[in-house]
């Protein structure tokens, strides 16, 4: 019986070691997962930010025009938008790089390479001088805006689009792991659940047999012979303590007779 109860006991100390290990793990892996998706929706939003501040800059200078003095906020707008969006796309470069989201990065860094070459080269004159030195009238800022700028920017905007759907797929390893680890923490609770119900019942049966139906019988016996003087039965099967009070009961008896 002690080394039943101490089992029991050992069992649910172990149970319950097992199942904190694992959820720690589980809040652990959680925490991680939601880090990682919170990094790459900031890191997406600041690619976004940029390019938008970008195209902003690039229709105010491009299409809606204006002085010299009034256009150069804007070109300073263009240069820090992008220095953010070739950080963000080679900071998102190197964290999928180890992915299947990895073409999809490669993909987003040479089109942002591109666009802020358009952009550079607008900033330099590049595409002023050539504007000049073409006389028809469809080769404008406009016309350049419209078609060299805006399709790379739409471009761009589908990358980062994409690299925002990969990014949460490449969580997806991540995921199924916690499952699995939130089912490892939980095993070890079922499984001591099992045994302790196992235990029970093989507890009611050897104390019903072994305890409660010789004490019973004893009872009995006893009674009988004091009220009746029936025969006290001296074989009673009992073990331990209980044979032993047996016994006792029965030697008191053959000296009272």
């Amino acid at each position: 019986m002690q080394l039943a109860f101490m089992s029991i006991i050992f069992l649910l100390f172990f149970s319950g070691a097992m199942s904190l290990f694992e959820l720690e793990r589980v809040s652990h892996d959680t925490e991680e997962i939601l880090r990682a998706s919170k990094d790459n929706i900031d890191l997406a939003s600041e690619m976004i930010s940029a390019l938008n501040e970008q195209n902003d800059a690039m229709i105010y200078m491009a299409v809606i025009g204006g002085s010299v003095k009034d256009i150069a906020p804007h070109y300073n707008k263009c240069e820090e938008s992008m220095t953010r969006l070739s950080a963000a796309t080679m900071t998102a470069q190197q964290r999928m790089s180890h992915t299947d989201n990895a073409a999809t990065a490669d993909s987003l860094v040479a089109f942002s390479n591109r666009i802020n070459q358009l952009v550079t080269s607008y900033i330099n004159g590049d595409v002023h001088r050539q504007i000049a030195r073409d006389t028809t009238s469809r080769h404008t800022t406009h016309a350049w805006y419209a078609d060299s700028y805006k399709p790379e920017y739409v471009k761009v905007s589908n990358q980062i689009t994409k690299y925002m759907t990969g990014s949460e797929n490449t969580l997806g390893p991540d995921v199924n792991r916690l499952s699995h680890t939130a089912r490892r923490a939980v095993t070890p609770v079922f499984i001591s659940l099992i045994v302790m119900i196992v235990v029970v019942l093989m507890f009611y049966f050897f104390i019903n047999h072994y305890l409660i139906k010789p004490v019973l019988r004893i009872n009995n016996e006893l009674g009988d012979y004091l009220r009746y003087r029936t025969p006290f039965d001296n074989n009673i099967a009992c073990r331990d303590e209980l044979a032993s009070l047996r016994d006792r009961i029965w030697a008191v008896i053959q000296k009272l007779r």
